[in-house]
């Protein structure tokens, strides 16, 4: 199952670098506020996955 958690890690990482800018924008006071919701929303689910592939990860090599 490493695999699967580089590949879902990687995926997060994809959904922070494209909806990362957006966010940031949003969050300092420029932009469109209800398209950048969306992309806050992404950048925080980005972050859950990202931890959940890590947690997997570092599991997955202590049992080793």
């Amino acid at each position: 199952m490493i695999g699967f958690d580089v590949l879902v890690g990687l995926f997060a990482l994809f959904m922070l670098v494209r909806h990362g800018p957006r966010a940031v924008a949003v969050l300092r006071g420029r932009g469109p506020r209800a398209m950048g919701l969306v992309s806050v929303l992404n950048v925080l689910l980005a972050f859950a996955i990202l931890a959940v592939a890590v947690k997997g990860l570092v599991s997955g090599l202590i049992s080793r």
